[in-house]
């Protein structure tokens, strides 16, 4: 095999996410000073910084051999070594290997003592050694208070992921076949919630040998191994336990809930939790909503090269965990209740209850599909509805095929170019300049490898396990021509995510949610105007592609998130 698909890369036949696209360095100067990956990733703290941390912490001894922190263990502490050496382990290869070792004035700890999720490494005393212990409740106001201490933690802990990710590190293990729906479904659950994983095929030979080493058949596939567990045919809570992403909510009220964690819903909950709200992100996969399956996000501001949908959704999901907010997915909302007393409750698919005081919908929308023979049946294997790295293998040196004029469209075309021998975009229109950015659409037709389809529309799919050919239809000839190709990309708009929610939520015609001076004053029960992104129902706001009227772009959302915080305090403000 050995192509480079560029999140997703094989190294010794299997699958492997390269985290070098997620987790990067957040300070322009380490650049500048010709920081190296190691000196980003261990750093040494100053006296100064040593001193804070101490006056925070308390002072533990170890003897060699004791663990400091073990492997799968969660709410570990932060570590700084006063005296000694720790050395970092894994083994989630069978084999246990040392990775680094710490020594003075070194800490100890990655992402995950933010993510509050087990860790992936072990780290054990090699001599006599003493450390400082900070809790992890006491991490975050590290992060916050100090923020040359904070940056140099934070842009550590991403590093030390990425090199450990490239160190041949193993993580979880999902092992099934390539064209299954349930094996993609995990897959995008594993990309979206950023989990270190190996897939492994089992038309493959290693593959083949990893399931017979977990005992499972080939009926009981995918499998997955995480944490020392076998997992059988699983279902993503299940997985989610396992990977300690998903949690108990606790039954006290929160001041802000937001269901979605697209760009609307992490900005929302960025601002809210750095402004001292109790907040809670409900979502039914992880970070990223739709932007998160954006291969290129070039149009908003601060990003002049461009940044990956899954880059983005990772850097405010480190920055909201940073600030103290609450994360679990996968959730969904069965019911939404308003209580007497103003604040709200829902009822989750897990039987739990959650509380707030105002609850944000930032649902965004689903991709609408075709009522073309083949496209139910084959999707998930060749029929998709995003063109991220996991998606982008499928077409790897063959032809791919986009359906769809429109934003996403075009950087779907422009990202599988880079995998696909051959992008075939087909339209109905005539050309590109009704839905597409001017700067996107001269790219296209510039591109060697990207052929436009005008004028023509997608008549069925054909394929026994995945995609393997396709009719289209001249609509001015009404001429139908066959086409093979490897996987099918589906961007022709969508409807909003509203399908479960109360009726009363008053929509335009085509389901959007209607906020502010929008809603129709028989719809409004208070003597107050609704707040900017307020629903018909007080203390409901709605923000991104959800809303009606938006434009769908994400900076428009993002902008929708931060106004959702200023819609929360003037609720709150009224109301007390």
């Amino acid at each position: 095999m050995g192509e480079n698909c560029g999140a997703w890369m094989v190294r010794g036949g299997r699958w492997r996410y390269d985290w070098s696209v997620t987790f990067v360095p957040l300070r322009a100067e380490a650049l500048v000073k010709h920081a190296t990956p190691q000196s980003i990733a261990f750093p040494r703290l100053s006296d100064s910084q040593f001193e804070l941390v101490a006056s925070m912490g308390t002072r533990h001894t170890f003897a060699p051999g004791d663990f400091v922190v073990q492997a799968g263990q969660r709410g570990y502490p932060l570590w700084v070594i006063e005296t000694g050496e720790v050395a970092i382990v894994e083994s989630t290869s069978g084999i246990t290997r040392e990775v680094v070792r710490h020594t003075e004035r070194s800490f100890i700890g990655d992402v995950d003592i933010l993510t509050g999720r087990p860790t992936v490494i072990s780290a054990i005393a090699t001599v006599p050694t003493t450390a400082i212990r900070v809790d992890a409740p006491l991490v975050r106001p590290l992060l916050c208070d100090r923020p040359e201490l904070g940056e140099m933690l934070l842009e550590a802990i991403q590093m030390r992921r990425l090199l450990l990710q490239q160190s041949g590190f193993v993580g979880s293990k999902l092992i099934g076949a390539r064209y299954s729906k349930k094996t993609q479904a995990l897959r995008e659950f594993f990309y979206k919630n950023h989990v270190p994983h190996t897939f492994y095929d089992i038309e493959e030979p290693e593959g083949q040998q990893e399931l017979s080493q977990t005992g499972a058949s080939l009926e009981e596939v995918p499998v997955v191994v995480c944490n020392g567990k076998i997992v059988k045919q699983p279902v993503l809570s299940k997985i989610a336990e396992c990977l300690g992403i998903s949690r108990h909510i606790q039954e006290d009220l929160f001041d802000l809930l937001v269901i979605g964690s697209g760009p609307a819903g992490l900005a929302a909950t960025v601002y809210a939790a750095s402004e001292g709200l109790k907040t809670l992100v409900l979502d039914r996969v992880g970070p990223g909503g739709q932007a998160g399956s954006s291969s290129k996000i070039e149009n908003l501001i601060g990003f002049p090269s461009g940044i990956s949908g899954a880059d983005l959704a990772n850097r405010g999901y480190l920055q909201a965990l940073k600030f103290g907010a609450q994360f679990t997915a996968p959730v969904a909302v069965r019911e939404i209740l308003r209580n007497p007393d103003q604040t709200f409750s829902l009822e989750l698919c897990t039987g739990q209850m959650a509380r707030a005081r105002v609850v944000l919908l930032a649902t965004g929308v689903s991709y609408d599909s075709l009522e073309c023979p083949g496209i139910r049946e084959l999707a998930g294997t060749g029929v998709y509805y995003a063109a991220t790295s996991v998606e982008a293998r499928a077409c790897h040196d063959t032809t791919a095929i986009i359906i769809g004029g429109g934003n996403s469209a075009g950087q779907a075309a422009m990202f599988l170019a880079e995998r696909a021998r051959h992008v075939k975009m087909v339209i109905r229109a005539e050309n590109l300049s009704k839905g597409m950015s001017s700067y996107l659409s001269t790219r296209i037709l510039s591109h060697p490898k990207i052929e436009l389809v005008p004028s023509t529309e997608l008549v069925c799919v054909s394929g026994e396990r995945s995609v393997e050919q396709v009719t289209l239809k001249d609509c001015k000839t009404n001429l139908e021509t066959q086409h093979d190709c490897s996987a099918l990309f589906i961007f022709i708009g969508g409807k909003p995510n509203t399908d479960w929610l109360m009726t009363d939520v008053a929509r335009d015609e085509k389901g959007f949610l209607l906020t502010g001076a929008m809603v129709p004053r028989s719809q409004w029960s208070l003597a107050r105007q609704p707040f900017d992104l307020e629903t018909s129902v007080p203390g409901l706001l709605a923000a991104g592609d959800v809303r009606s009227g938006t434009t769908k772009r994400c900076g428009f959302a993002v902008g929708d998130g931060s106004l959702a915080v200023t819609c929360v305090h003037r609720y709150l403000a009224s109301t007390t």
